[in-house]
């Protein structure tokens, strides 16, 4: 096995990786938003969290072996050498950047369940939760997307 198939097998599970943050964190949320006990919507605010951890070490894997793959690969690439690959890049800066806010928004909304949950909440906390929670599937949806168009970006690789 040629150090290029290890970059390359690693790249994939990343990608696996940020797709089960997705797709995972979407079905749970779909869970949540359907469930009205709140010690149910606790324990899903968790598997939630758990389950966005993951988006941290996928983006790990897919920018060591990405770099792997410029270098390793039969044509090499640097960082900006190819329109397509500024444009994969770039959508994936978006996409993590996209992940950290939503991330910080996700616990902003587990504080405001805990509390209401809790029953020492405010008058502002279940607006603010309903809107932290639409927030959220804006956020999977916006995610799935961005990571469809690097998806597309790396198959078809079209020549800026």
């Amino acid at each position: 096995m040629y150090p290029i198939h290890f970059s390359l097998l690693l790249h994939l599970v990343g990608m696996g990786l940020l797709f089960t943050a997705i797709f995972g964190g979407l079905i749970l949320h779909i869970q949540y938003r359907r469930t009205s006990d709140w010690p149910a919507k606790l324990v899903l605010l968790r598997s939630l969290r758990r389950i966005g951890l993951l988006s941290p070490l996928g983006v790990i894997i897919m920018i060591s072996s990405g770099v792997g793959n410029m270098t390793l690969g039969p044509n090499r690439y640097t960082l900006f050498s190819d329109g397509w690959l500024s444009m994969k890049l770039m959508v994936f800066a978006a996409m993590v950047l996209a992940g950290i806010y939503f991330g910080i928004q996700g616990a902003r909304r587990t504080r405001i369940a805990v509390r209401l949950a809790d029953g020492s909440s405010s008058e502002h906390d279940h607006p603010a939760l309903k809107a932290l929670d639409t927030q959220q599937v804006t956020a999977f949806l916006t995610q799935l997307v961005l990571m469809i168009g690097i998806l597309w970006l790396s198959i078809v690789r079209p020549h800026a």
